[in-house]
């Protein structure tokens, strides 16, 4: 795994490269269909209110975005989704997304190196490398539904304890460096600068890994901004939908025929439907 990234100063405007999935109305199937790009898409490019305008005006702008809102709103929710099916809790759900945001600065990075990394994963094939070795290449293996997959299937192999430990409605940072260790003892500094057992070999100028101490500091920098890129989108698309509903002729010019009603009621379906899950899960982690 990739040694721990330390939050920067990023930017929110960047685009996940799934504009080349797209609907097509005639044929009523997906072109160059991908999961997790029809999701980003689906959740982010058409429906997200930045995109929207209302008598010509943009109802927003990326200004008034919270930082990491396109991530928060698109990856983040694929993640906690399947941490959920794995039996993890709301807060073991929030433990795991804390370490994509820290291993990927919050998607940046593997945006930036194209490589759908999300988990700092170590492997072949690469198309970069860190003092851990090669950061593993997701863009021909699945992306990143590749790296979210691959990340649980490693944790299930490699450090099942952990699996335990994000089940658990408690955890401490004892539990994270245990989980991802060994499961039953802190492996000997020799054990531990190999990467032997541990998740993360970085040691600090005590030599002892604070890897769980940084996760729950993670944790409560990621939740912060979890909820306001929530709550912020739910208004945003509320505010879509009234104004869709008061003048939908002026927000769509084809809603008459055909086509146009069929596209009118799936972005308003799929509002309301992304409004139910960020709410669910709002109520989940408060």
């Amino acid at each position: 795994m990739s040694k721990s990234s330390f939050l920067g100063n990023n930017t929110n405007d960047f685009s996940f490269d799934v504009k080349s999935s797209y609907y097509n109305w005639e044929t009523r199937e997906w072109v160059n269909q991908d999961p997790i790009g029809i999701m980003i898409y689906e959740r982010s490019e058409k429906f997200q209110s930045t995109n929207s305008t209302f008598n010509g005006e943009p109802l927003t702008s990326k200004i008034d975005q919270p930082l990491h809102h396109l991530f928060l709103t698109t990856i983040a929710i694929e993640i906690y989704d399947y941490a959920k099916t794995k039996g993890a809790s709301p807060m073991g759900a929030l433990i795991v997304l804390a370490q994509a945001s820290l291993e990927s600065l919050y998607g940046s990075d593997a945006l930036k190196n194209k490589d759908y990394n999300l988990f700092g994963v170590m492997g072949t094939p690469s198309k970069r490398k860190t003092t851990h070795g090669s950061v593993k290449d997701y863009s021909n293996l699945g992306g990143y539904k590749a790296a979210i997959t691959d990340y649980f299937n490693r944790i299930e192999k490699k450090w099942p304890y952990f699996s335990t430990v994000i089940s658990q409605n408690t955890i401490t940072a004892d539990d994270i460096d245990k989980g991802l260790n060994t499961g039953k003892y802190y492996p000997t500094p020799e054990e531990n600068f190999k990467g032997k057992y541990t998740y993360n070999s970085d040691m600090g100028k005590d030599k002892k890994n604070h890897y769980g101490e940084i996760i729950l500091k993670q944790v409560g920098d990621f939740k912060k901004r979890f909820v306001r890129s929530l709550e912020y989108q739910i208004k945003q698309n509320k505010k879509i939908i009234g104004e869709v509903n008061h003048s939908a002729v002026s927000i769509n010019p084809y809603i008459n025929n055909g086509a146009g009603t069929t596209v009118f009621n799936f972005e308003m379906m799929t509002l309301f439907k992304q409004n139910e899950t960020f709410t669910a899960i709002l109520n989940e982690i408060n």
